[in-house]
């Protein structure tokens, strides 16, 4: 019976240990008093805000604009990938155009999908080894680009998975893993070669994005992190009043954008 008690104060000891970092006490570091639509970070902790007029400005850790890229030749800006700080991967959707930048947002090399009339893409994500994961909707596929533009790795026809046509919201990858959320549903987990594994336990989503293998995104005035090779998750409230439009999780920042500013957040 005592051996019992014992046990049963560790694991209480260990649940509460748990619970005290998932509910870690964060502090606001800098502020930008910046109106943007979208908010990204990086794995370095840089801070990219996205303007309503498609400008795109690279902040550093502390909230200081370092620089800026805007684009009005190809359209309106559909999504923004920074996954990779060394390549930021811009995708204009109506022109079925993709510009790669790099850490200072000066132009590497950009090229239009329109080239194949069999394509008609409307996601895109970065990959390693400087490739691009591409959502094909006349294929209703993942394909996986060289850094060269050529096919190197192509999914099953998800109407062969799910007996009905779907279309991309959002793409995003990691090292094992690739990530498609689909318009008005859930988001799939595919392994790094395309292959199928899941429909993850979580909807709704307006937004997310990938840090360290792991999923995050807000739910209500939570940031919320989904492991999906453990399938734990974990919650965090953000002491900012609501409405709370994005959050975005780096290396030890996380980003969250309301109506007028964005607050840089730390628990270290």
């Amino acid at each position: 019976m005592k051996r019992l008690a014992v046990l049963l104060l560790n694991c209480l000891i260990v649940a509460l240990f748990n619970s005290g970092i998932a509910n870690a006490q964060l502090r606001e570091v800098a502020q930008i008093d910046t109106v943007a639509r979208s908010v990204y970070t990086d794995n370095l902790d840089n801070v990219y805000l996205l303007s309503d007029r498609d400008e795109l400005l690279k902040y550093n850790a502390e909230g200081k604009l370092k620089w800026r890229y805007s684009n009005n030749r190809f359209g309106k800006l559909y999504s923004v990938d920074v996954s990779d700080p060394l390549r930021v991967v811009l995708f204009y959707a109506d022109f079925q155009q993709v510009v790669v930048l790099n850490n200072n947002l000066n132009e590497i090399t950009s090229y239009s999908f329109a080239k194949n009339s069999n394509l008609l893409v409307s996601a895109v994500a970065s990959g390693n080894n400087n490739s691009l994961w591409i959502f094909d909707r006349t294929a209703n596929a993942l394909i996986k680009l060289s850094s060269n533009f050529i096919e190197e790795v192509r999914s099953a026809n998800l109407f062969q998975l799910f007996d009905e046509v779907g279309d991309a919201k959002k793409m995003a990858a990691s090292d094992q893993y690739v990530f498609l959320q689909q318009k008005n549903a859930g988001v799939l987990q595919f392994d790094r070669f395309g292959g199928y594994l899941r429909e993850l336990p979580i909807d709704s989503l307006s937004d997310f994005n990938i840090t360290s293998n792991v999923i995050a995104y807000l739910k209500g005035n939570d940031l919320v992190k989904y492991h999906p090779t453990t399938f734990e998750s974990s919650k965090q409230k953000l002491p900012l009043p609501l409405p709370i439009r994005q959050v975005a999780v780096g290396n030890k920042l996380i980003a969250v954008l309301t109506e007028k500013a964005v607050f840089l957040l730390s628990d270290n």
